[in-house]
């Protein structure tokens, strides 16, 4: 009983100290993971390096996988980019496995101490403490479980417990159960550390410790794909690849183990030799090896890895809309280029405005998944063309680059604001089965104007008549307020029919003072001699409001 109670006890350290240790981490590293995996763009070995060392800090492949297939659907980088660092987050994991390799009963027994009196202390309260406080708690309940685990079988009849063990255990059932046991703790150092515990407690050979870790590999590939959920398209491919790059390790180093038996090679001799006789190092080279296998093939063939990836996850249409088609990263170096791409996709922003809103006139064509998915790419578009022009600004430009770098600024904004706007009208139209005459005209005339202001605009070079826009997004506030009015004395038709009625009529107010604005915006240069004055131009604009709502 008390064997049994040691060997639970172990256990429940061990899965209690790895959970505390990488929540802990995650937390005091999240943001410095952040800006190491943004810098990984560079080339695929500092993108392995970086996944590495992210690797090494969040002690799981599996957050530093989320962590990329999220910044790839932020468009922080491609997909391409982010394989190499998917690919050493694995390799950075083994640091663990040899750390718990090593006997540290003494350091961890003062460790548990120390950090006991710094909460006693009340150290946790202060800032920059508390996480970091919990990673060294967490690592010295990992190393008393391991402990535990290595002591409990001292009472039994090592000679016999391990002859039991190898009759059952072959190296099919130890790959079997070592891929089960990572699926379910969903990490691939976690039954590798079990296995170096029970070989150093004599129960368990080497070569079978050594099927169980490659088990343990492959299913943590597998949790990572569990771990997807619903994740499609590029974000779907990271966790691919990182299957991918598993199942070349242990196709590597599984074949390399079977050739050497079948060559008359002892296994357990070549891994006692090769860990200096110690099981513990030579179970973790073991590990180390097999990530090794799978990361460098992945890195070393990525446009394959990626290919295969795509075809097995393509790209969402979401993804597809969200891909700008002139701005890229390396035309920062030419601010005119650059500023002339950002021109054009400004441009290509406004050409795509009417897709945002319902066709009214035509319901039956109208799909609200395309207009979604529409909104969501235009969004992401604006988003990527902001951090380009940031990044633009930070160049250093000339007086002039600059103001003109201001102005693109102001426009994406200008752009952004009214995707939101159109964005929330058209789920207000959408909340009606059938949509009132009031809501009809609203979106159809709303629609019109942004016709015109899209084609207006012919191969995106913002050319846009500036006088038929004036006429169109005239005042509108005194009809609209009359409108509102009304809509407030009569509840007859329902209260939230009313309400979204309401909400309608000032979107469509602040839709047309924007497109409004953005046309101004969006003036060349060469009629700003010929802009009219504040009053003529209020005047020109005071014609029927009638001829648009």
């Amino acid at each position: 009983m008390l064997i049994a109670a040691q060997l639970l006890a172990g256990l429940g350290l061990l899965f209690v100290g790895l959970k505390q240790m990488g929540s802990h981490l995650q937390q005091a590293m999240g943001r410095g993971v952040r800006r190491i995996l943004q810098s990984a763009t560079r080339s695929r070995l500092t993108g392995f390096l970086c996944g590495t060392l992210t690797g090494a800090v969040t002690q799981s492949s599996n957050a530093v996988t989320m962590i990329a297939a999220n910044l790839v659907r932020g468009g922080v980088f491609t997909s391409r980019d982010a394989i190499p660092v998917v690919a050493g987050a694995s390799v950075g994991t083994s640091v663990l496995v040899f750390i718990a390799s090593v006997n540290l009963k003494v350091a961890v027994l003062y460790l548990v101490g120390l950090v006991g009196i710094a909460f006693h202390l009340r150290l946790d309260r202060r800032s920059g403490w508390r996480e970091w406080m919990g990673v060294l708690l967490g690592l010295a309940l990992l190393f008393l479980g391991l402990d535990f685990i290595k002591t409990a079988p001292k009472g039994l009849d090592l000679a016999a417990a391990a002859q039991m063990v190898g009759s059952l255990l072959t190296p099919t059932r130890g790959f079997l159960l070592g891929c089960l046991v990572a699926m379910i703790t969903q990490s691939a150092s976690t039954p590798t550390i079990l296995a170096v515990a029970v070989v150093q407690a004599h129960v368990l050979g080497l070569g079978d410790g050594m099927w169980l870790v490659v088990g343990a590999n492959l299913g943590s590939g597998l949790a990572t794909l569990l771990s997807a959920g619903d994740l499609k398209g590029s974000a779907r491919q990271l966790c691919l690849s990182a299957i991918q790059s598993k199942v070349v390790g242990c196709i590597l180093v599984g074949f390399a183990a079977i050739a050497a038996s079948q060559a008359g090679v002892n296994i357990d001799e070549l891994l006692v030799r090769a860990g200096g006789a110690d099981p513990a190092i030579a179970l973790s080279l073991v590990f180390l090896t097999l990530q090794l296998a799978g990361a460098l093939p992945v890195v070393l063939f990525a446009n394959l890895t990626e290919r295969l990836s795509a075809r097995l996850s393509p790209e969402t249409t979401e993804e597809r809309l969200s891909r700008p088609r002139f701005i890229h990263e390396k035309a920062v170096r030419d601010p005119p280029t650059a500023l002339d791409l950002v021109a054009r996709e400004t441009g290509r922003l406004v050409v795509r405005m009417p897709d945002l809103l319902p066709d009214l006139d035509q319901p039956d064509l109208d799909d609200r998944k395309a207009r979604l998915a529409a909104w969501t790419g235009a969004d992401a578009i604006a988003h990527t063309t902001e951090r380009f022009l940031a990044d633009l600004i930070d160049q250093g430009l000339t007086r002039e680059d600059l103001d003109l770098a201001l102005r693109a600024q102001a426009q994406v904004e200008l752009v952004r604001a009214l995707q939101d706007t159109l964005h929330e009208l058209a789920v207000v139209v959408d909340a009606f089965r059938a949509p009132p005459p009031l809501i009809f005209n609203l979106s159809e005339s709303l629609r019109a104007v942004l016709l015109v202001l899209s084609e207006a605009v012919p191969g995106e070079t913002l050319e846009l008549d500036f006088d038929d826009l004036a006429v169109l997004t005239a005042d509108r506030s005194a009809l609209l307020d009359k409108i509102r009015r009304d809509l407030a004395a009569s509840c007859a038709t329902g209260g939230d029919e009313v309400r979204n009625l309401m909400r309608a009529t000032s979107l469509f107010e602040r839709a047309l003072w924007l497109v409004r604005r953005l046309s101004l915006a969006l003036r060349p240069r060469t009629n700003e001699a010929n802009r009219p004055d504040e009053r003529s131009d209020t005047q020109a604009l005071s014609g029927p409001v009638e001829d648009v709502v």
